[in-house]
């Protein structure tokens, strides 16, 4: 049996996207002053198609305020709705010291939707 993921579906979750962490395995960092991103999806965020799938990305790049202390090493970015984790996405790993200020480029944050999943 196959399903068939429809653009109102994919409208909703969309829609739904409030905000954006930094995760080391599953556990969000934590420091002075670190906080999550707040997301407005029609500011920040785009939905693409093509044949096989719905994608709902980042349009413009995302910024962390400059961390004022060490946040530790994140290798994933969290993706919330409301205050539920919905997505952990994979990155490559850094680690956050006082004085960075960690940037979300264009297109990095991708969720793909299967417009059919078997």
């Amino acid at each position: 049996m196959a399903l068939y993921p429809q653009s109102s579906f994919v409208n909703n979750i969309f829609n739904s996207i409030s905000a954006v962490g930094l995760f080391n395995n599953g556990t969000e960092l934590s420091g002075s002053n670190y906080s999550r991103i707040s997301i407005t999806p029609a500011d920040h965020l785009q939905i693409t198609s093509d044949e096989d799938n719905y994608y709902i990305s980042n349009k413009e790049q995302l910024s962390f305020v400059q961390a004022s202390s060490d946040w530790g090493e994140f290798n994933q970015i969290g993706i919330f709705a409301g205050t539920n984790l919905w997505f952990l996405i994979d990155v490559s790993s850094r680690t956050v010291r006082a004085n960075d200020q960690v940037f979300i480029d264009v297109g990095t944050l991708q969720i793909t939707i299967p417009k059919s999943i078997s």
